[in-house]
């Protein structure tokens, strides 16, 4: 229906189905599974039960688990490593520096899985058209190639297996899930019902779901079923018988050796031994601590040595303080005093530009001085010329005078 923003609501049809990440529980069945192949040195010490299972480990346990226990040469796999000659890589993907490579390469020479000495079509197309034969090791393995790979070593091939299905009611209901690749050794557990490896891993369940993941602990539980239940209780009895005898025969070693004396003998030299170097030991003891304590000694003179330089080194610091003190009083104060220096300099230099100005001046008046000292020189000069002719002028109108007077009276 539309809502009032335009937007449509997705039908329940068309919302896609979402997977979530759960936490297996591990049962007391495959946790005994488990443990049996770590005593048996099938799979790893540090392989967590919970943690799902790659194509790689599956194959590694597996193999190891055949070629140790299995006694029948039908259902044996021979490792590659045994044939003479050069060996033909089942996969692109699985090189011969792979460290799982020899048990991938079992089974596919076995033909328990298609690879590329089958010829079968395992293989994918890439983009610039090669064909490559890839393994993908590092995959969860699904639950049909666990139990393909499996059945293939438990139950011989039937004819008919295939029209035996189609007349028979199965108890599972997604049968038409399982690839078409699958072999007839599946389909005939398939068939087993309560005794097929699928209930024993997987319990009772209606659907196979073939291709989802499994755990470690549940790919335990496939390998400890089947023919190899009862390999595994005689190989676990065989060890156990093994442990048994061994510690019989310690046993009774160790009764005749306490009947000859022997262990009472060895025992008795071992504490010799252990006193004696007990008391060797002692002696290192007391002579390392005496020279700790005179090291000590040494060190406590030495500290004291140090606490006095370091007395005297704080004085010398606190001294150099004060110097620094004093030496930046005098810097200041020749700072201060160089600036007023050259506050005065420039003034002294105004004032001697200055009387240089006047001094000019003054040479420049005094030349005029002389000039006009020199003017009235000369001026001086040609007034007493004049005056010496004006009293010679004088004189001789004097004289003329004197003589019209004379005239004037004779």
């Amino acid at each position: 229906m539309p809502e009032e923003n335009g937007e449509t609501i997705t039908s329940v049809s068309e919302q896609r189905l979402q997977r979530v990440k759960l936490s297996v529980p591990v049962d007391s069945c495959q946790l005994e599974a488990l443990s049996v192949l770590k005593k048996l040195k099938i799979i790893e010490d540090d392989v967590r039960a919970e943690d799902l299972c790659t194509r790689r480990e599956y194959a590694r346990w597996l193999v190891r688990l055949n070629s140790l226990l299995e006694r029948n040469p039908k259902h044996r796999i021979v490792p590659p490593m045994l044939f003479s000659g050069s060996v033909v890589a089942a996969f692109d993907d699985v090189g011969v520096e792979h460290s799982d490579f020899d048990s991938i390469q079992a089974l596919a020479e076995a033909g328990i899985i298609p690879s590329k000495i089958l010829g079968t079509d395992c293989c994918s197309e890439s983009s610039n058209g090669d064909v490559s034969f890839c393994f993908y090791p590092e995959r969860f393995i699904s639950r049909q190639d666990l139990i393909n790979w499996k059945a293939q070593l438990e139950y011989r091939f039937t004819p008919g297996i295939t029209e035996q299905m189609s007349r028979m009611k199965v108890d599972y209901m997604d049968v038409k899930e399982i690839s078409p690749d699958a072999s007839p050794e599946l389909l005939a557990d398939v068939l087993a019902g309560d005794k097929s490896i699928i209930r024993k891993v997987f319990g009772q369940s209606r659907r196979f779901q073939p291709n989802k993941p499994l755990t470690k602990a549940q790919a335990a539980v496939a390998l400890t079923s089947g023919r190899m239940t009862e390999a595994i209780y005689d190989e676990i009895l065989r060890l156990e018988a093994e442990h048994s005898s061994r510690q019989v025969a310690i046993e009774e070693i160790r009764s005749e050796l306490l009947d000859k004396g022997d262990i009472v003998r060895f025992w008795n030299e071992k504490m010799n031994e252990e006193r004696t170097r007990g008391f060797e030991v002692q002696k290192l003891y007391i002579a390392a601590l005496q020279d700790l304590e005179y090291e000590k000694t040494v060190q406590e003179k030495a500290l004291a040595e140090h606490l006095k330089e370091k007395a005297a080194m704080e004085c010398q610091r606190q001294l150099l303080l004060g110097l620094k003190e004093e030496v930046d009083e005098m810097s200041g104060r020749l700072k201060s005093e160089r600036s007023m220096y050259v506050a005065e300099q420039c003034s002294l230099q105004e004032l001697l530009s200055e009387l240089q100005i006047k001094q000019e001046e003054i040479v420049d008046k005094k030349s005029v001085l002389e000039a006009e000292i020199e003017a009235l020189r000369i001026l001086r000069s040609w007034v007493e010329d004049e005056a010496r002719k004006s009293q010679a002028r004088a004189k001789v109108l004097e004289e003329v005078g004197q003589r019209w007077k004379w005239d004037n009276q004779g």
